[in-house]
């Protein structure tokens, strides 16, 4: 039995981009990478450089993309004991096209890859029952039936104490709004911690907009952080909100800004911070995370960290 302040499962992924902006998956271009990627991972590998004990379930292929992403979570600091390599399948992979507007194109080997290959067997409570944190997406929940009843198996069995986030992080094109609800349902409903995008709270609450949905989730007890991007970030908690404003950066590669934030926001909380400090700390790090290409490559250490928001401190005096 192992400590732990976060632990998450899901799709483990290399990541393959566009070099240049406006070229669609569809035609003959060139493309760069492998970068290590996947949604929890991210979260993962940017809460293990702020200093938090953290620890990854999932599955990958044995080969060249699957040692890319351990490798890289594991120089983070990672533990990567319950992560199966599957002799059989190919680690997942996401091909990404950018276009000038800002938009981006995503194609995901995914449901039938070693992502796919996750199963509750793969859920050893035995290891999680001193850890602080479970970290969950709505990614996770609908890579199939087997990943969600992973996440089932490990949101009965935790201990009580055990506290779990969610991402909603998942596309209305995948499911309709009615199967992500209750997909997702029994995540929301054990979350302590939830982290909308824009369209997310509203769309999971059935509420007119996001305001009104993380209202709601806050009035059942729940604390709600609404991620706005370079904004910042709005956090609802019992009956009150407040603002967390962002920084600006030069942006180079925005993929995986989400979350960098979400495991900064949770390893500030491990460390007893109050949720505005979190906000602060978490909007520093997903700001610094946007400036290099690939969703991993700029995630801070804990010293670059301290050092950007002392220096956006100063400026603001």
């Amino acid at each position: 039995m192992k400590s732990y302040d976060i632990v998450t499962i899901g799709p483990l992924l290399c990541e393959i981009m566009r070099k240049k902006l406006d070229k669609p998956l569809y035609e003959a271009a060139d493309f760069t990478g492998p970068y290590p990627s996947g949604d929890t991972p991210i979260m993962l590998n940017a809460a293990a450089r702020l200093g938090a004990k953290c620890a990854m379930i999932g599955v990958v292929g044995d080969d060249g993309f699957g040692r890319c992403v351990t490798g890289r979570l594991e120089e983070s600091g990672v533990d990567c004991s319950m992560v199966r390599v599957h002799p059989d399948a190919s680690t997942g992979v996401a091909f990404v096209s950018y276009n000038s507007d800002g938009s981006r194109n995503f194609l995901y080997h995914v449901h039938y890859a070693a992502p796919g290959m996750l199963t509750p067997d793969d859920v050893d409570m035995e290891n999680l029952k001193e850890t602080k944190w479970v970290h969950i997406t709505g990614f996770t929940m609908s890579t199939n039936q087997d990943s969600a009843q992973a996440v089932y198996k490990l949101i009965k069995e935790l201990p009580e104490e055990t506290q779990v986030s969610f991402d909603p992080n998942i596309r209305p094109e995948a499911l309709s709004v009615e199967e992500i609800k209750k997909l997702c349902g029994p995540v929301i409903r054990r979350a302590s911690v939830i982290f909308p995008s824009k369209g997310e709270a509203a769309m999971f609450t059935g509420a007119a907009g996001d305001e009104e949905g993380c209202r709601q989730w806050a009035a059942e007890g729940k604390l709600v952080v609404l991620k706005c991007q370079e904004a910042g970030c709005r956090i609802f908690s019992g009956d009150k909100a407040v603002d967390v404003p962002g920084f600006p950066v030069e942006e180079t590669d925005p993929t995986g800004a989400g979350d960098t934030f979400c495991g900064a926001f949770l390893t500030a909380l491990t460390e007893g911070k109050d949720p505005e400090e979190c906000g602060r700390f978490a909007n520093g790090a997903g700001a610094l995370s946007v400036r290099k290409q690939g969703p991993m490559e700029g995630a801070p250490s804990r010293a670059e960290l301290e050092e950007f928001l002392h220096r956006q401190q100063k400026a603001g005096e």
